[in-house]
């Protein structure tokens, strides 16, 4: 199988829109933003399940592409098999559980979908077709170590917040045209209003930085260290 650029994932990732918005549950309405549950079940034909996916909490989702046994965690940390049938997406049970980690969970959501979207492209590749895929969150790593990770991160970026639905969502908390410099210590009035943009498209924080990059509406972002700007400012001073 030959790697897909992000132009390529763009365009399935377009593809896969149009088809949501024309859900009939959408009928007649205009669509500001994407559900992943919706996405997911509603128009991929998946199923989503909750259970504690590792001991050390960091495995956030899983699928597969055929039938097969995987081991998970039950309440109370105790071992146990569920059973995949080949079209159903696992998210950790305390993602879902947790208001404060929706973004997160959306976009696992999002991420898992995605896998099952390309491998439904390669029917015949048994490389993919017999892969477990277990997603612990990473951002990725350079030089790509990955590249089936790689493909996922970034159609699950282009379907949770695809670029009518960025634009629209910018426009409506009055940052059209983008974003200059996102700080929350010294451009406050604008991190404010992209905070709002992110919640009402259900998407983190980080996830919402990293699609406006994409798409070149952020030139620079402190969301780690917003007194970085300073000690910039002050190189440039010297």
């Amino acid at each position: 199988m030959g790697y897909l650029s992000r132009n390529d994932l763009e365009k399935i990732a377009t593809r896969v829109f149009n088809d949501y918005k024309h859900l009939p549950r959408f009928a007649g309405q205009r669509v500001d933003h994407v559900d992943p549950e919706i996405l997911a079940c509603g128009l991929c034909g998946l199923n989503i399940d909750h259970f504690h996916l590792s001991k050390d909490g960091l495995t956030l989702g899983m699928t597969a592409f055929r039938e097969i046994s995987v081991e998970v965690y039950d309440d109370n940390g105790q071992a146990c098999f569920y059973d995949f049938d080949g079209r159903t997406l696992l998210v950790e049970k305390d993602l879902k559980d947790d208001p404060a980690q929706y973004g997160r969970y959306h976009f696992t959501v999002a991420h898992e979908t995605a896998h099952q979207i390309l491998a439904d492209l390669h029917p015949t590749d048994r490389v993919i077709q017999n892969r477990i895929i277990y997603y612990r969150g990473r951002s990725p790593q350079y030089p790509i170590q990955d590249w089936g990770e790689w493909q996922a991160d970034n159609l699950a970026s282009a379907l949770l917040l695809p670029t009518e639905v960025v634009l629209g969502a910018l426009q409506r908390f009055e940052l059209t045209g983008g974003i200059d410099i996102l700080n929350r210590i010294y451009r406050p009035k604008e991190y404010e209003r992209f905070c709002k943009a992110a919640e009402f498209l259900g998407a983190s924080k980080q996830a919402m930085a990293i699609r406006l990059k994409r798409l070149g509406l952020l030139k620079k972002e402190y969301l780690q260290n917003p007194y970085a700007l300073a000690d910039v400012e002050k190189e440039d001073d010297e």
